[in-house]
């Protein structure tokens, strides 16, 4: 596995490819929540489009990857982000597809999002998190705050009740938060450890 990863991530068009595909990619999520943005106050618009922002983050991350640098701070939105948003919508799309809801458009959002939380964890296996507690407590808290404004004053995504449930739905959400909150201190634990 670790001989793949290496030509992987040695294969010089492999971070342009990630650029151009977190970019469009980034451009269509923000289309994707474009009702929602004219129907959400102004000032929470930053908290709408929830995968978008994180393949956004992780763009940002890419940049710093092709200088030759790295920055934590923007990997660790990224990762965190790509894996909790990426997973959420697979499992709600997955129970759509359950209660019968077959819209093609679903298949390519099922994929892309499938494939958001596993390039972050490539990403993370292949290079590692260096994060220190604060950051960890920084990011988890950052993605806390987001399901908050999602689940309690209300501007989640648009959600079909009638294949999942609003309640079942949040509970993805915040299990993803909690799990990647541990995964995170746990990580600052090892670094500082190491």
């Amino acid at each position: 596995m670790r001989k793949l990863l290496d030509l992987l991530f040695t294969w010089p068009p492999f971070f342009y490819i990630l650029l151009a595909a977190n970019f469009f990619g980034s451009l269509y999520g923000f289309w994707w929540y474009r009702h929602q943005f004219m129907e959400t106050n102004y000032l929470l618009w930053l908290f709408v489009p929830n995968s978008p922002m994180a393949i956004l983050y992780f763009f940002f991350a890419l940049l710093f990857f092709l200088r030759g640098k790295r920055s934590v701070f923007w990997e660790g939105l990224a990762y965190f982000g790509l894996i909790k948003h990426g997973l959420w919508t697979v499992a709600i799309i997955t129970s759509y597809y359950f209660a019968g809801h077959t819209h093609p458009e679903n298949i390519l959002l099922w994929a892309g999002h499938l494939a958001m939380a596993l390039q972050a964890v490539l990403f993370w296996l292949y290079y590692g998190l260096p994060l220190t507690y604060p950051l960890a407590a920084g990011i988890a808290g950052w993605y806390l705050f987001d399901d908050f404004l999602d689940y309690v004053v209300g501007i989640h995504p648009y959600i079909d009740t009638s294949a999942i449930s609003l309640t079942a739905v949040r509970g993805f959400a915040v299990t993803y938060s909690v799990l990647l909150a541990g995964a995170y201190f746990f990580t600052a634990w090892r670094h500082k450890n190491n």
